[in-house]
């Protein structure tokens, strides 16, 4: 994805749940077979980067995170210093900027970072303050972002903070329950996720790390990264995926498989493990095999509103709604309770001439969430008062 400014979302969601379990089949540790630590010259002590290291805080973030001694310790008071120094206009006024993943001190200093870093520094902060905050992963539409010939598929994650009274904060009030602070808001990151341990966020920041090596062709560093990512959380499938990768590129074809395998019995929202092993299988003339995979591949597709969604969101951006239409309904016919999913289908109609099913969207929205802003805005260019370029 380019780089972009941060645009900081709070937004309230009740009834959140703990991490949801993954799925997986048989003993989540990969045997010692699948290592390949001769071919990569494995050196432990090149992974330098601990738990410890990553969420530290720089004492110039100590400084400016502090309470004066006299100020009320109240969670609105807490939760406003923290958007208020991260965020605000008197703060670092962070960015988003993918392509590198930082631990908190780094990415204080550099006023930047990608979804994770900018996630790592936003939690690190509010447990130093004393907030009951979790990091979690939301499913959004699958997005690749392809860098000297490596597919990097997004993942997203955002911070969860929970809150029993009602709190005012940055000028808007938000009832108890959870509020979600998002640094690149888009299509299913308002919804509750799989929350994540500080175990599986490592997991992330090193597979992060091990693709960053590998784009630099560093491969000894990438594979110890995805070796320490896989052995922090053997739940967490993308490191087996991408480490099948590295292993394919130097001929390790059935330690690759075996790899591929392990990742889509873990499950997860990406389908590269599936289109991976459908590759290996046909360069290896075993078509029979690969015809099942593709047959897989294409049903969880299918019947994925993510998928659909992500093809909706595309063909709306070129201008082609007759295909978003068609792809965002059947979207919506996969899941419900999907605001932001609803307003880009209204959108999509109204700039079809389709008033009507545009309207009935928008009342859709405001059953689900009367307070949702896009409700305003979709209302306003209905009757003709924004102008059909007006950003969305």
């Amino acid at each position: 994805m380019k780089s972009k400014s941060l645009c900081l979302v709070l937004c309230v969601v009740m009834g959140l749940g703990g991490c949801s379990a993954p799925k997986v089949a048989g003993n989540l540790a990969p045997p010692d077979t699948v290592w390949q630590d001769t071919e990569f010259a494995y050196q432990p002590s090149l992974v330098t980067e601990t738990r410890e290291t990553v969420f530290a805080l720089d004492p110039e973030v100590v400084r400016s995170l502090r309470l004066d001694d006299g100020a009320s310790r109240s969670t609105e008071r807490r939760l406003d210093l923290l958007v208020a120094r991260l965020y605000g206009t008197n703060g670092i006024r962070l960015s988003y900027a993918s392509g590198h993943t930082t631990g908190a001190s780094e990415t204080w200093h550099n006023k930047r970072g990608d979804c994770l870093s900018l996630t790592i520094l936003a939690y690190a902060s509010a447990r130093y303050l004393g907030i009951d905050a979790h990091m979690q992963e939301v499913r959004v539409p699958p997005s690749i972002d392809r860098r000297d010939g490596v597919d990097f598929i997004n993942g997203h994650v955002n911070v969860v903070v929970r809150h029993g009274d009602e709190v005012r904060i940055n000028g808007q009030s938000f009832g108890a329950g959870s509020l979600i602070i998002d640094f690149e808001p888009q299509i299913g990151t308002r919804r509750s996720g799989q929350w994540l341990t500080d175990k599986a966020i490592m997991a992330r920041y090193y597979n992060n790390r091990a693709t960053e090596y590998l784009v630099q062709k560093d491969e000894v560093r990438a594979y110890a990264y995805y070796r320490a990512a896989i052995e922090t959380a053997p739940a967490f499938g993308p490191a087996f995926g991408n480490l099948a990768q590295l292993y394919a590129r130097h001929g390790l074809l059935s330690a690759a498989e075996q790899l591929l395998r392990q990742a889509i019995a873990l499950g997860g929202p990406s389908y590269s493990p599936l289109r991976t092993l459908h590759a290996l299988l046909l360069a290896q003339g075993r078509s029979a095999e690969a015809q099942h995979y593709a047959e897989l591949l294409a049903k969880t597709q299918d019947e994925d509103p993510y998928y659909w969604m992500g093809l909706g969101l595309a063909a709306l951006r070129e201008g082609r709604n007759g295909a978003a239409i068609s792809a965002l309904e059947r979207a919506a016919s996969l899941t419900t309770g999907f605001e932001e999913l609803h307003f880009h289908l209204g959108v999509a109609y109204w700039r079809d001439g389709q008033h009507a099913a545009a309207r009935r969207q928008l009342a859709a929205m405001n059953a689900i969430n009367t307070k949702d802003p896009a409700i305003a805005m979709l209302s306003k260019k209905l009757q003709g008062k924004a102008p059909q370029t007006a950003v969305y």
